[in-house]
């Protein structure tokens, strides 16, 4: 049987659209931004779903830029993982906007 509690404060609305992020990356004392593609498939006033290429680790922290017009403009936001499931070479995964 499915777990069907719900845990979102807000309800999410279908939103399909190509956004970017970056995962900041440390190696050698080193860090840089590493940039990867998803699809969002839904969002809220506190966070969204997206399917990605890559795992994201619970609580790690990403930066988006979630397309706002037609016009190629952007907004970046800050967001926290809150889960992340496998589906086959993808992974989907929830996100809480930071404040």
């Amino acid at each position: 049987m499915k777990d069907t509690l719900e845990r979102r404060s807000k309800i999410r609305k279908a939103f399909r659209k190509p956004v970017l992020f970056e995962q900041m990356a440390t190696g050698l004392n080193r860090r840089k931004n590493i940039q990867w593609n998803g699809v969002c498939f839904d969002i809220s006033e506190d966070g969204l779903g997206i399917t990605v290429g890559c795992w994201l680790k619970k609580g790690e922290v990403i930066k988006l830029f979630i397309p706002v017009s037609q016009k190629n403009t952007t907004l970046p936001v800050f967001a926290e993982v809150r889960w992340a499931h496998s589906n086959n070479n993808n992974f989907r995964t929830g996100l809480m906007f930071l404040q």
